[in-house]
């Protein structure tokens, strides 16, 4: 069958028949015409893994499941441990949100010392709440990124863009300029090895400001000597790469 049938008889998009074919949960036959021929089994799979994507098991879990990697019960336990833990953070949040609620307070005037205690007495009794360590670990990802794009974590243009792009048409200029008259030869090819240098430096830059940045969340001086440290980094890796190239 094709996959508008399998969209028909599932009520589902293309695109999540689609995904799950990329996932290699599913492994549908080519047909002479080169479409995809989806069989019965092949639906019968994907109502499987529609039923426990629906209770809660991921993509990696359904994976192993069909792969042998696990069973279906070890998972099936694992997830009713997740389960209840998600709906342990749920209770306490709505039990939270009803008292602020029947205290009608305000964000102006609600006391966040006592709701501060309140929420720590209920953590050391073992009660859970919303955790937000999925925003930290969020908020990482995007400092990360923003190391190897031009705009900030909150996905803003740097203000300094238009001066940092000066900055490299000079830095290119004189660094063709030093390789040209090092060469001993004034030509195009020469001069563009500048650029090749710039792109380069600002590659590892990039590269070194990730590890710089976790090793910053545990050392102060790092921290606040990113450029220092960027520096120092780069020049110990020179050293080690001219031992190398020496030795």
């Amino acid at each position: 069958m094709t996959i508008k049938e399998v969209e028909q008889i599932l009520g589902i998009p293309r695109a999540t028949v689609r995904f799950y074919e990329k996932e290699g949960l599913i492994e549908p036959k080519r047909a002479e015409n080169g479409y995809r021929d989806y069989s019965q089994t092949d639906v019968i799979r994907l109502k499987k893994i529609l039923i426990l994507r629906k209770i809660g098991l991921s993509v990696n879990d359904i994976s192993d499941i069909f792969d042998g990697a696990k069973t279906m019960l070890e998972v099936l336990g694992e997830n009713i441990v997740t389960l209840q833990k998600q709906i342990d953070e749920l209770s306490g949040a709505k039990n939270l949100s009803c008292k602020m609620l029947k205290d009608k307070v305000e964000i102006a005037s609600f006391d966040a010392d006592m709701y501060w205690r309140i929420i720590d007495e209920e953590e050391k009794k073992g009660n859970s709440f919303i955790d937000i360590t999925k925003d930290i670990i969020h908020m990482e990802k995007k400092i990360v990124t923003s190391y190897f794009s031009w705009t900030s974590v909150d996905g803003e243009v740097y203000d300094s863009f238009p001066k940092f792009i000066l900055n490299v048409v000079i830095a290119t200029v004189i660094v063709g300029c030093i390789v040209c008259l090092t060469r001993g030869s004034w030509n195009i090819k020469n001069f563009f090895s500048g650029i090749t240098v710039i792109m380069s430096i600002i590659l590892v830059e990039a590269v070194l400001s990730v590890p710089l940045y976790f090793l910053g969340k545990k050392y102060t001086w790092i921290r606040e000597n990113r450029n220092k440290a960027l520096i120092i980094t780069g020049l110990i890796i020179c050293v080690v790469l001219l031992i190398f190239k020496i030795f």
